[in-house]
């Protein structure tokens, strides 16, 4: 089976790895103590929606790795 592995990205240079969305959620959520991100998150990595300058989610990119 393969295992997904979530890579977190600011303005192109690598934050930390999770196993999986809901880790990288919380960890962000615990950085920028704003409420939930998950949803944003899961938007930037499906390619769904590109922050606009003024979102706390600016400049962030979510990258799957497949193991």
């Amino acid at each position: 089976m393969e295992n997904k592995k979530y890579s977190l990205y600011k303005n192109g240079i690598h934050l930390h790895d999770f196993d999986n969305m809901s880790q990288c959620a919380k960890w962000l959520e615990n950085i920028v103590e704003k409420g939930s991100l998950y949803q944003g998150l899961c938007r930037i990595k499906n390619g769904e929606w590109i922050p606009k300058e003024d979102s706390q989610l600016f400049g962030y990119e979510v990258k799957t790795n497949i193991q």
